[in-house]
């Protein structure tokens, strides 16, 4: 029996009642309503034959649950490691229409081929009786993204030149146009990876902010180890081109894998994520319980996406109601001109906190340090001197104790250190700089409680203003 202990559920990070659960597969205003769709097994904690689950939501935080909505049962996705694999949906002429990856044995090799369901309704889907829509080009052939665009359907897919599993491959995302959902042309290769970029490009994803079009995906084996990668540029879809500017990461955690972004009822670009990643999910022992009754896997908070000068940016979101519950602590304190390393002095279960620190140009770095009444604890901390962003697991809980790890950043110039902690269950995540540098974590404190301290180096921390206060169904509005 696993020790579980320090397992406990968010309250407002959406998992599955039991089962297990990993990339986020589309998130539509439908009905009334938004539906959250994703990659899942719902018999199993342990990875397994996927299906498609479903839950629903009146504001992105608060999550009911429903019935699996894509069962593998036809015979081109019927096979025990495959299934129904991620993919996305839209809407169009009052129905939903999916798109996923069918993975099942052909002539007795594992084969991706992409397929398409359609519903009236959002809770029952019918599957195309012409399925596969599209064959499989690769042996990593699969996520496909639909958006449209310039009056035509576009879908990308993440690919291989090779095979996922051998280091010497390159990612690829390729591209295809459709008039009416059903029937596609290949346009071609919209971006390959370039050595230590990546050996596959899971879960891709395809939006235009500002007059940018910005591409993410989740490269499996990259050199940099980041779990999550965005690349903005301009792209003419007719030819296939793709004029790369500037490559960055969503999150520099090391657990927020499979990004999709979407849009909310009110048009705003949001962005959710599965918080896990094939290098610490599928092997799990003490992550989490293994009973039949166990769960494995969190949907992220849903974050607000901005981009600002080529570079995109993540905000936790909100939903226009700001009832807090106040009930812990009080919902504002502001402390100026004095040292303040602990935030506050009782570890919290669950913390919501954001602030400003100042800093003076005579000091050369800032730590954010996270710990438990054990003494374990994550250090962010943001070196001005040489602009990276060095994150150390060198003291945390067992479960997660893999040493340090450095990010390039362009910090060298900041004074005024905008930050939010938000800790819910075993999740943790941090926004720095106004959401341009995001950081997020699985954490398994003693008795699910956290304290927070702040350091400046050769200064005097002083907070220009903070705000405590305890989880709740929304932050603060932000136009």
């Amino acid at each position: 029996m696993n020790d579980c202990e320090n397992i406990f559920r968010p309250k407002y990070h959406f998992s599955l009642n039991k089962g297990w659960i990993n990339d986020p597969n589309g998130l539509v205003w439908f009905c009334g309503k938004y539906h959250l769709y994703f990659q899942c097994n719902p018999y199993s904690n342990n990875w397994d034959k996927m299906h498609w689950g479903h839950a629903v939501s009146d504001d992105l935080i608060h999550w009911e649950e429903c019935e699996p909505v894509l069962v593998p049962d036809k015979i081109y996705e019927d096979y025990s490691k495959g299934g129904c694999f991620s993919g996305s949906v839209v809407v169009y002429e009052d129905k939903i229409y999916a798109f996923y990856t069918a993975v099942t044995l052909v002539n007795g090799e594992i084969t991706q081929r992409q397929c398409m369901a359609y519903s009236f309704d959002g809770y029952n889907f019918i599957k195309y009786d012409k399925n596969p829509i599209i064959e499989s080009i690769g042996i990593d052939f699969r996520d496909p993204k639909v958006i449209h665009h310039d009056g035509e359907w576009q879908m990308v897919v993440g690919g291989s030149d090779g095979s996922a599993l051998d280091r010497d491959s390159h990612g690829r995302i390729y591209l295809f146009h459709s008039d009416d959902l059903y029937n596609w042309t290949y346009g071609g290769i919209l971006y390959e990876a370039k050595d230590g970029e990546g050996t596959m490009f899971e879960c891709p994803d395809i939006f235009e902010l500002n007059g940018k079009w910005v591409i993410t995906a989740s490269p499996m084996n990259r050199t940099d180890f980041l779990p999550t990668i965005y690349m903005v540029g301009d792209i003419n879809f007719k030819n296939c081109i793709f004029c790369h500017e500037y490559t960055d990461t969503l999150d520099f955690g090391p657990h927020y894998y499979a990004s999709q972004v979407y849009k909310d009822k009110y048009n705003r670009y949001i962005s959710i994520a599965w918080i896990g990643g094939w290098e610490w999910m599928p092997w799990i022992k003490d992550h989490g319980p293994s009973t039949e009754d166990g769960y494995r896997g969190i949907m992220s908070y849903p974050r607000l996406v901005y981009i600002e000068d080529g570079r995109l940016k993540l905000l936790p979101y909100n939903s226009g109601n700001d009832t807090k519950d106040k009930s812990d602590y009080p919902n504002k304190l502001k402390v100026s001109d004095r040292l303040k390393s602990n935030l506050f002095n009782e570890l919290k279960e669950h913390v919501y906190i954001n602030g400003i620190v100042s800093r003076s140009r005579s000091s050369t770095d800032l730590s954010i340090s996270i710990f438990d009444m054990e003494g374990h604890r994550i250090l962010i901390t943001l070196d001005f001197l040489f602009g990276n962003i060095i994150t150390d697991y060198t003291e945390a809980d067992k479960y997660i104790n893999n040493g340090p790890r450095i990010y390039k950043a362009d910090i060298q110039d900041k004074s005024d250190i905008e930050f939010t902690v938000l800790k819910d269950g075993n999740v943790l995540e941090v926004y720095l700089l106004d959401g341009k540098y995001d950081f997020t974590s699985m954490i398994y404190p003693k008795q699910n409680k956290i304290g927070i301290s702040v350091k400046v180096k050769d200064a005097v921390v002083r907070y220009r203003e903070l705000n405590i206060c305890l989880l709740y169904t929304s932050p603060s509005p932000r136009d």
